[in-house]
């Protein structure tokens, strides 16, 4: 009796696993996730890209490091600000922010709200910075209070 509550239990969490990666699939449809590799390729090969910085205030004062020609709109201006980047809805965007989960959310939001090529930097920032040749720049960026 044991061995079939415990068989039925491994089974379960393996069932709820994969259910758990293709709910993520669903919610990541609209937007392609790149890993540092892949990010590094795009941005040195692809034009005319967005790259927007998703990074609160306080990371991008705490570590000034990000993508060279990057702007940046942190997560919780951007329903203000979408209107700014709003020519680039046919274009790529990449989003980024220190550990990929904030630009994650920000893709799904550019997704649902029309643009046709968005890209989320998994790694974030630290993960571009250990790829040879990274397009990052180390200078603070200028804070508008």
């Amino acid at each position: 009796m044991k061995k079939k509550v415990i068989f039925a239990l491994i089974l379960n969490i393996v069932f709820c696993a994969g259910c758990g990666s293709s709910i993520l699939k669903v919610f990541s449809k609209g937007f392609t996730e790149l890993n540092a590799e892949q990010s590094v390729e795009m941005l040195k090969n692809e034009k005319d890209i967005l790259v927007i910085d998703v990074s609160s205030e306080k990371e991008v004062v705490k570590k000034p490091a990000h993508i060279t020609g990057s702007i940046w709109i942190p997560e919780d201006q951007l329903p203000a600000r979408i209107n700014e980047i709003a020519v680039y809805k046919d274009k790529k965007v990449i989003c980024v922010c220190p550990c990929g989960k904030r630009s994650r959310r920000v893709s799904g939001v550019l997704a649902k709200n029309g643009f046709k090529h968005v890209y989320n930097i998994s790694a974030g920032v630290p993960g571009l910075v250990k790829v040879p040749g990274a397009p990052i720049d180390y200078t603070q960026r200028k804070i508008d209070r």
